[in-house]
């Protein structure tokens, strides 16, 4: 039998690789396929677009990853250092530097991050885990302080062009990505000085006898983690037109995980760039085929999870697989039955292409009947009680205008996520989006699917600087207000307390203010420290329990959001101080009414979260079956017949009226 010439002269290590890219070709395809049959409009240019945009920023950094771990380290603070390098470009071109000076800067901290990574791994010989760990908080933490309370954005329209570009109809961050993994793939498999962390990865001793600088080959590898992250978060930054302190948390997750599904070995030695991108496009898929198919957000992560043990089942038969299933297609007895078979895969590929970008249906030119349409309500930390409320009233009025209704959104607070599902909701040719945006920087993605013909309504947070027909929401400065009010009232007007909110939402950063200037009526209070709760119960927990330490005397915690209320709750009860350290909370969510009834939390503001998301749907389903006749065509004159404002009120509960409260009985109906 002749050699088989797709991998005759290839090292085994090197046929490895071949066997595992096939292998996760093959089941990206699969996948494609599978989400096309259950949901047509999947297979499309713009379900692509968003798949590929929705990985541009992880893709770069995945190829820094890629190096750092078959060097046989890993490199946990890249989520960090993306929205550092993103703040550094951010706050020159807001002191009035110009845009290529401030990108050039933003890459600089980014080499700089990574080189302080990689010398600490190589000379003080501390774990990368460790050594990366630490320096993510170490850049999260300059965030935070940096931008406190007030994050720079609005930045020139040159600087905005580098993520909503499109040259020949392909945005430039897809272009980016696609440059950035070509060189990266072609220089780690052909550049003798890359090729060295293969070695290094292998047998780090046995590399530095054959001369190889270990030490400098492991902090280039970091350095070029570092310079990637960097241009991922001037993009991240561009995308937005803000910097999002909470950009980039998680990332290094998705990032490691990408690159571990797509072939590397997690002790070293092992992996490719290629490999590491199709790993991603197969986990970017499976995240936006769920999507399509109205998979909850919450069990999204389940499917994930499972890809990624069946990646490591595959990663241990995967050369055996592999090989299997190249020779079923290649090492046949028949050159041209060889050549038959290769033909057919040509086919099947360019099927599938036309099958993906052929058939383009219009973005909403139709008018299905409303047991066709679909409404999508995008929010954010999707996985909190706190929207319980929220989506009774979206499913309540669904239910009512014969609709379908999802609610979807990031698991955490992450603008750049947000506007993911944005573009997979545009993808989706949805009939209309209710969108609880973190920050007025979603406004170019609100914009984008108004242009699309979707129509948008902002409902429980606002985007007022994007062309959204109306807000519908709780008037968070009012509300805020109240809290400080209420905090004041219960200390008598006397007294240390602190403030807890989620640093970079802007409904919070409204509240805040609102408490802090209510509170600024009384001189004999004292605002002692401000923390960030990061819209957890056990984050929150943690940061009042540390600030009650440094304040011995502090008298009364004053929460805008509902993980400050109930961590405050938690800390005040294990410190035993209920009665000493007062406790004004937010929101109605069953953890916050069962530390009221039990006299911990001595009063909470409560939003109609249910009546937002009820009128909401009912306003974009009205705008999306031309129900308002304001005038004879108000679209043509421009005029908006929607109130750009509708304020659904707060309202304040004690334990005198909390059992009204528990779900099951909505008030507010």
């Amino acid at each position: 039998m002749k050699k088989n010439p797709s991998t005759e002269g290839l090292s085994p290590e090197k046929r490895r690789f071949r066997m595992r890219e096939v292998s996760i070709l093959i089941s990206v395809f699969l996948a494609i396929s599978v989400f096309g049959l259950l949901n047509h409009r999947f297979v499309g240019i713009e379900s692509a677009t968003a798949i590929l945009e929705g990985a541009s920023t992880d893709g770069l950094m995945v190829i820094g990853m890629t190096i750092v771990i078959v060097c046989g380290a890993f490199d946990m603070s890249v989520g960090s250092q993306m929205a550092l390098c993103g703040l550094v470009a951010a706050t020159l071109m807001k002191a009035g530097a110009p845009v290529p000076v401030a990108i050039l800067f933003a890459l600089l901290t980014g080499v700089l991050a990574g080189f302080i990574n990689g010398t600490v791994v190589t000379k003080l010989k501390i774990n990368p885990f460790i050594t990366t760990l630490g320096t993510m908080s170490i850049f999260r933490g300059i965030v935070l302080v940096v931008t406190k309370s007030n994050p720079p954005t609005g930045f020139p329209e040159s600087f905005l062009n580098l993520a909503w570009s499109n040259v020949l109809g392909i945005p430039l961050p897809i272009i980016f990505l696609v440059i950035a993994i070509l060189l990266g793939d072609l220089f780690l498999r052909n550049l003798s000085y890359l090729r060295q962390v293969y070695f290094i990865g292998s047998n780090e001793e046995a590399a530095k006898l054959t001369g190889i600088r270990t030490d400098r080959v492991k902090t280039s590898a970091f350095v070029m983690t570092g310079f990637l992250a960097a241009l991922a978060g001037v993009l991240v930054a561009a995308r937005s037109n803000a910097v999002d302190p909470n950009g980039g948390m998680g990332a290094e997750l998705r990032v490691i995980a990408a690159v571990i599904v797509g072939g590397a070995s997690l002790s070293g030695g092992r992996g490719t760039i290629l490999g590491s991108f199709l790993g991603l496009m197969l986990m970017q898929i499976i995240t936006t085929g769920l999507v399509f198919i109205n998979v909850a957000p919450e069990a999204q992560l389940i499917a994930v999870g499972l890809v990624l043990i069946l990646a490591a089942v595959i990663d241990q038969v995967g050369s055996s697989l592999g090989g299997s299933i190249i020779s079923f297609l290649t090492k046949t007895r028949s050159k041209e039955l060889e050549r038959i078979i290769n033909v057919i895969l040509v086919i099947v590929i360019i099927i599938l292409a036309f099958l993906k970008f052929g058939h383009q249906p219009s973005a909403i030119s139709h008018q299905p009947s409303p047991r066709d349409q679909q409404y999508v309500m995008i929010a954010a930390a999707t996985g909190a009680p706190y929207w319980i409320d929220s989506k009774a009233g979206l499913y309540d009025k669904a239910k009512e205008l014969g609709v379908k209704a999802i609610f979807t959104g990031p698991q955490t607070v992450d603008v750049n996520q947000q506007i993911d599902a944005v573009n997979r909701a545009i993808a989706q040719h949805v009939d209309g989006i209710i969108m609880v945006p973190m920050a007025d920087s979603v406004t170019p993605a609100i914009n984008k699917a108004l242009d699309a013909g979707i129509p948008v309504v902002c409902a429980d947070a606002d985007a007022p600087s994007s062309r959204r027909y109306t807000f519908v929401g709780t008037g968070n400065y009012h509300a805020g207000y109240q809290v400080g009010e209420l905090l004041a009232k219960k200390l008598d007007g006397r007294g240390e307390v602190a403030l807890i909110y989620i640093p970079g939402a802007d409904n919070l950063t409204q509240r805040l203010a609102g408490c802090k200037d209510a509170l600024k009526k009384f001189p004999d209070i004292t605002v002692v420290a401000i923390g960030n709760d990061q819209g957890s119960l056990t984050e929150g927990q943690k940061v009042c329990r540390t600030i009650m330490q440094a304040h011995p005397e502090l008298a009364g915690f004053g929460c805008v959001d509902a993980g400050g209320g109930q961590g405050a709750a938690v800390a005040v009860k294990e410190a035993g101080k209920i009665g000493k350290v007062h406790i004004i909370g937010m929101d109605r969510d069953e953890a916050t009414l069962q530390f009221i009834n039990q006299g911990i939390i001595d009063a909470s503001i409560g939003q109609r979260t249910y009546t937002m998301s009820y009128t909401a749907l009912q306003l974009v389903y009205n705008l999306r079956n031309d129900q308002i006749h304001m005038v004879r065509d108000w679209k043509k004159i421009g005029i908006s017949p929607m109130p750009p404002l509708i304020d659904t009120g707060s309202f304040v509960i004690t334990k005198d009226n909390v059992k009204e409260f528990y779900h099951g009985v909505t008030s507010d109906k």
